[in-house]
């Protein structure tokens, strides 16, 4: 019986890891599926995007007019949806402004009281002499404050003129530290500075930081390559109010033209402002290249080189910041 029970449950355990592997392998190999389109006319935008995983096992529809809709689906089951929340969300806010409103206007009933229980407050000698009082101290408080910044006037009159009569004998200034000392101070930084830019310049130059830098060059077209859309169509005209902005715009255009070459029609307008067209678009992207990219360029041979570079780089200008 105990032989029976212990091959099921390792059955169970296998199967899980099986499931477990077939879901990672599924979600590293399966390419994720995308298309959308736009399109703007006279200040109306809208657009939709749609992105599918498994054959649509698993959809994910955006869609965008006026306000932003959001819809998850797994088969043909609904499993979110944006737009039900933000009506609740809504719905919500509304209902605690009402009701905030309404308190604040029973606290400012009950604040202000009737004009029966207010009474006047009767004129006496009392509060004529005190009043009296009170303008006294305040002329002289504010003698004593003027004769104050009298003093403190001639006293640093005479500190500067201190500090001219020893600057001007060679003495050392009033911090302990003379002049020449200051100049050695400043021609020392520079010639740290100089140091540092040398040693980054040769290590910019040598043959190992060179090697990674190429082969991460490589990585980063190869992502961007993954991310592009596979095909695109469609018609953009667009136009600045200055048309030196449209001019640069357009030369941005021109260097992109391999990507879009015969697919999107692009047309600068110099004579007046607009930003109207539509687009679609549709594209895949695999997770395996970006997590095996990774990889590459973290078990680099040159990697470590140029991280242990940098990471002591980061750690000298934070104790420098710290200790001077």
């Amino acid at each position: 019986m105990i032989p029976a029970i212990l091959k099921a449950i390792l059955f169970l355990i296998l199967l899980l890891l099986g499931l477990l592997l077939l879901i990672l392998f599924l979600l590293l190999f399966v390419p994720f599926c995308y298309r959308g389109d736009g399109k703007r006319v006279e200040e109306q935008l809208s657009g939709a995007l749609r992105v599918s995983w498994l054959f649509s096992l698993l959809r994910l529809k955006l869609t965008y007019q006026e306000r932003m809709k959001a819809e998850l689906y797994f088969l043909c089951f609904r499993l979110y949806r944006l737009e039900n929340e933000e009506e609740e969300a809504r719905a919500q806010i509304a209902d605690g402004d009402v009701r905030e409103a309404s308190e604040n206007a029973q606290k400012t009933e009950t604040a202000v009281p009737p004009a029966s229980e207010t009474e006047a407050i009767p004129v006496t000698e009392q509060n004529i002499a005190g009043k009296g009082t009170g303008v006294l101290s305040e002329k002289k408080n504010e003698t004593e404050a003027a004769l104050e910044a009298a003093e403190e006037r001639q006293r640093k009159k005479q500190l500067r003129e201190k500090k001219h009569r020893r600057l001007s004998k060679g003495e050392r200034s009033p911090e302990g530290e003379p002049m020449q000392g200051k100049i050695a101070a400043v021609w020392n930084r520079l010639r740290q500075l100089y140091r540092r830019a040398e040693t980054e310049y040769d290590f910019f130059q040598s043959e190992r930081t060179q090697r990674f830098l190429h082969f991460l060059k490589k990585k980063l077209f190869r992502f961007l390559r993954e991310l592009i859309p596979r095909r695109i169509a469609g018609e953009l005209r667009f136009g600045f109010a200055d048309p030196a902005t449209t001019g640069q715009v357009a030369a941005l255009a021109a260097l992109l033209l391999p990507f879009y070459r015969d697919s999107l029609r692009i047309e600068p307008l110099f004579d007046r402002e607009e930003l109207s067209g539509e687009l679609s678009f549709r594209g895949h992207l695999q997770l395996f290249v970006f997590l095996f990219g990774a990889a590459q360029v973290w078990f680099h041979r040159d990697f470590r080189y140029v991280y242990r570079h940098i990471r002591g780089r980061d750690k000298r200008q934070k104790t420098e910041g710290v200790h001077g």
